[in-house]
């Protein structure tokens, strides 16, 4: 069984519109700008292949254009090929050095290729840069949450809840990590203001079905899941919380770090 909750990180791995639809047009500026930018939109709009695509012909046209190398890393990371945006990030970084979005970028992408110790040492060197980027606070909040150490996760939760209190992935990514470390009436506080707010969506309300598992209460738990699962699927997954329930934290935590489906390709926070 694999479990549904995830750790929020900004971009739903979805593939949206196809280039087609996106047709480059310039528009009075010069043509990389204007491709950075239509690429930018494409890539909120989740249509990473489009953006891909509008990302490669800024390139054609400033080859050594940082904003359009970053943002196709970021695209590589919502298409699930790290190793790609790793070398886009580290191609920015060749070209400007401390360039907070490249850093932050390939932290995430070594993330996900599992080298956590130099993914580490990326986000160290962008919270020296700028300590109040809540996108790396993020980002570092999940590795540490990957390492096991929730409770110096939770302390960069905190600090950039502080920072931006409106913020869905922080308040959903600290919920969780919560809920892991066996605090889940904590969690349910941070997660159920969340549903309804803006920018919240299945991986929050997975969230909470696993925080009201861990906190006891199986019909709250199965309630949520089934707003985004099938009958079937959601009683799985209720079992699979109830045998996570019933371990101690470290091996709780030590076997949500197993589990693939847990922490999911992982992109920068927007």
């Amino acid at each position: 069984m694999k479990l549904l909750p995830v750790l929020v990180v900004g971009l739903a791995v979805v593939l949206g519109a196809c280039g087609s639809d996106y047709p480059f047009a310039s528009e009075g500026g010069d043509e990389y700008t204007s491709a950075v930018k239509q690429a930018d939109e494409a890539r909120k709009e989740g249509a990473y292949e489009a953006a891909a695509s509008l990302y490669g012909r800024a390139l054609q046209a400033k080859p050594d254009g940082v904003a359009a190398k970053v943002g196709l890393g970021e695209t590589f990371l919502a298409l699930g090929l790290p190793d790609e945006a790793a070398a886009s990030f580290r191609d920015a970084l060749e070209r400007k050095q401390n360039d907070p979005a490249a850093r932050r970028g390939l932290a995430m992408a070594l993330i996900s290729m599992g080298q956590i110790d130099l993914a580490e040492r990326q986000l160290d060197a962008a919270l020296q840069a700028n300590p109040r980027d809540v996108r790396t606070l993020n980002a570092y909040g999940i590795l540490l949450d990957m390492l096991g150490r929730h409770a110096e996760a939770q302390a960069k939760y905190r600090e950039g809840i502080a920072l931006a209190p409106q913020n869905v992935a922080l308040r959903s990514n600290f919920g969780l990590s919560l809920a892991i470390a066996g605090q889940p009436q904590e969690a349910i506080a941070q997660l159920v203001p969340l549903v309804g707010a803006r920018g919240s969506d299945a991986r929050v309300r997975q969230n909470l079905a696993f925080a009201y598992a861990m906190a006891g209460d199986m019909e709250a738990s199965l309630r949520t899941s089934r707003a985004d699962l099938d009958e079937a699927s959601a009683q799985r997954q209720l079992q699979y919380f109830i045998s996570l329930r019933n371990l101690p934290v470290e091996v709780r935590s030590a076997e949500l770090r197993r589990n693939p489906a847990f922490f999911p390709q992982v992109t920068p926070a927007g």
